[in-house]
């Protein structure tokens, strides 16, 4: 390396490296870039079905995003899977390719298809992304006690790959023997086919009788079916409705409050952030048993449910229809238990409140197993097959043309997001509505960690873009928001993960930033979110460590007020090392800068060797192999004290940011380096 090179690295890497607003790398090696990664599809998600509507038919919404200018993308979804449909095509308008922002509402008949978007670079080279399965059906959500509920080890069959659900729950039992389950909104998940001993999300057990219904659905209808399961074991009318007026719900058999208004918060929170962007056919409730043993009379089941029904399409914002199963007998009581009865099918026939009557339960498995549920007894009745069998004949042709099912008007999609963040700062992020009228839509961010758990609120309103506040006391990690409206109640799609840590200083509003030597020529190109009040950016170039000169100004279009993919190619590589940045001006006069992005010549840095050095201001940096293990590092004074570090290799992509966790007074000191391959040491000089 030339002294003037290594004099310009040391100016540069003595910077803080946690300084976004001036100096933050990213070192994209010449070889290290995967074409592959630059069309990101966030919506929909493989297995996902949307419902129809009584023509059968549904808008799939489609969320992506580019990381680079292209000429064309197109998306297109193919039949599969004896899907009889035609195909459908779709150009992406030009200015959401200036935007990298992607975004369709594509109407379908029932069906699978397959989800492709495929996108043309000004090169010729072709990207695509896609999803296996995306699918237009029947979405239902059961809810209800124990006996729809499920429980393990009672003969639950797994269901065709026509059927599906989210195998997860959210629900956990404490030391108490109380079932808790949050309060909140409901993340997105994976949805995949459903398996005997899967869960359903939100608080299913088991495949339970539902995986053979929406098969016998799907083979009657020819649709793809999707099943939630928000039923709950040990909870009576009285448990609904006082869950539903506000109060815990009290459980008799445990002598203890369910809290976060459960069982009633999972209806309603499923209803409000899940199908309120796939859309549902019905509610399907199963219960009885515990009222009919309790001996609630017939006023008192009929307002407690009547209650539950009114107050959960208030609090979700939808008039979901309900579909009312006749049930109350059990092993206790063997005989149907006629105010119960009597109360659901009042409740199944109440005009205009949007309820259908549906099977008679009692007459399955009488007496119960031992199990106190439905059965598939081995070499026994298959009780389990019987219920799912009677829910089948209730649910006929012409009932479910009586039933209008819940689509949703709009669509909200999310947009791009910076890069990173620190804990309490603040950030726009812009969105795009399809679908109904959007006038009056409030917003609301919602904040998930990298686990895919709700975190806070972090914006409210009806601006576009939407202000986004951070919480102060937020742990390091990758993140994503999801918006959502709030009046009426409507969840988006997710953004792409963020990182926050508590040592970063500014928002980097550069989600992207990326340099590709080829041939003589470099390709520079980034994405920028949302960045209101953004005047201007000026691409920099520096190769001698003295001074940056300008290559390309760009006037930016709206203000910020929209994200944009820019690029420049530079006819002039001859160096081993060019440092390239973007200075984005303000209307108010200030500026500040992207990460650093690095073209390097093989061998121009020393690799495993810790520079600069001497250390200035407490940093230093290391070259490092991307493909193996990051190696341990370890640094100790002339007296053999260890010194604890930070090491990030965040920062900067293929070099490792050292620093002392607390700062070292000026002396010589000794940096240990273990790696696969062995141990090596280097004399490392702090200055003060």
């Amino acid at each position: 390396m030339t002294r003037k090179l290594r004099e310009h690295c040391f100016q540069i890497f003595q910077c803080d490296p946690f300084d976004f607003r001036f100096f933050c790398f990213v070192l994209l090696l010449l070889f290290a870039v995967n074409a592959n990664a630059q069309l990101t599809l966030t919506t929909p998600i493989n297995n996902q079905i949307v419902q129809r509507d009584t023509a059968g038919s549904a808008l799939i919404a489609i969320t992506a995003y580019a990381f680079q200018p292209y000429t064309s993308i197109e998306g297109r979804l193919t039949p599969i899977e004896g899907n009889v449909h035609e195909a459908k095509t779709w150009i992406f308008e030009e200015e959401q390719l200036r935007q990298g922002f992607l975004t369709a509402s594509i109407s379908a008949e029932t069906g699978w298809y397959k989800l492709k978007i495929t996108a043309v670079s000004p090169n010729g080279n072709i990207d695509s992304v896609s999803i296996d399965r995306v699918g237009v059906g029947e979405v239902f959500l059961v809810a209800g006690n124990s006996n729809a509920m499920g429980l393990p080890g009672l003969g639950a069959k797994s269901a065709s790959n026509q059927v599906v659900s989210i195998n997860a729950v959210n629900k956990a039992l404490n030391a108490e023997n109380i079932t808790v389950a949050p309060d909140e909104p409901m993340p997105q998940l994976n949805f995949s086919v459903l398996e005997k001993d899967n869960f359903i999300f939100p608080s299913g057990e088991t495949a339970w009788y539902w995986g053979e219904l929406g098969d016998l659905i799907s083979k009657r209808l020819k649709t793809p079916v999707l099943f939630f399961n928000a039923a709950w074991a040990a909870a009576n009318s009285d448990s609904y409705r006082d869950a539903a007026t506000g109060k815990d719900a009290f459980n008799p058999y445990v002598g203890k409050f369910w809290p976060n208004r459960q069982p009633y918060s999972n209806i309603v929170n499923t209803i409000r952030h899940l199908n309120s962007s796939l859309g549902i056919r019905a509610v399907l409730w199963s219960h009885g048993e515990n009222d009919a043993q309790l001996k609630f009379t017939e006023q008192n089941y009929f307002n407690n449910i009547q209650t539950l029904i009114t107050n959960a399409r208030a609090d979700a914002g939808y008039n979901v229809p309900w579909v009312i199963a006749r049930n109350s007998a059990s092993n206790i009581i063997k005989d149907p238990y006629l105010p119960v009865i009597n109360a659901q099918n009042r409740l199944s026939s109440l005009k205009g409140f949007n309820t259908f009557p549906g099977p008679n339960l009692d007459t399955i498995q009488i007496p119960r197993p031992v199990s106190e549920h439905f059965e598939n007894v081995p070499g026994g009745i298959q009780g389990l097959t019987l219920a799912a069998s009677a829910w089948n004949r209730a649910l006929t042709d012409s009932l479910l043309k009586k039933i209008i099912p819940v689509q949703p008007d709009n669509y909200i999609h999310t947009g791009i997001v910076p890069s990173t963040a620190f804990p309490g700062s603040s950030f726009y992020i812009g969105y795009k509505i399809n679908g109904g009228d959007e006038n009056g839509l409030a917003l609301r961010a919602e904040l998930f960690d990298g686990s895919g758990k709700f975190v806070d609120t972090v914006g409210i309103g009806s601006e576009n873009p939407l202000l986004v506040k951070l919480p102060t006391d937020l742990p390091n990690g990758q993140y994503s928001i999801r918006l959502a409206g709030t009046s009426p109640n409507l969840a988006g799609s997710t953004s792409s993960m963020f990182y926050v840590n508590n040592a970063y200083k500014s928002v980097q509003v550069v989600n992207t930033i990326s340099a590709v030597k080829r041939n003589q020529t470099i390709d520079l190109r980034w994405l920028i979110a949302t960045n209101p009040g953004m005047q201007r950016m000026v691409l920099e170039k520096t190769t001698n460590g003295d001074v940056y000169t300008d290559l390309q100004q760009y006037n930016v279009p709206d203000n910020g007020k929209s994200s944009g993919i820019y690029a420049f190619t530079d006819s002039d590589p001859d160096a081993k090392i060019i440092f390239y940045r973007v200075r984005m001006e303000y209307g108010d006069g200030t500026f500040s800068y992207s990460p650093i992005v690095t073209i390097l010549e093989p061998g121009a840095l020393p690799r495993l060797t810790a520079f600069p050095n001497p250390v200035t201001r407490q940093a230093f940096y290391l070259e490092t192999d991307t493909a193996a293990p990051t190696p341990q590092l370890s640094l100790f004074d002339v007296s053999g004290s260890a010194h604890p570090l930070f090491v990030s290799d965040r920062e900067i992509i293929g070099l490792l940011s050292v620093r002392p966790i607390y700062p070292l007074p000026a002396g010589v000191y000794i940096l240990r380096i273990v790696t696969e391959t062995g141990t090596s040491t280097q004399r490392m000089t702090f200055m003060d």
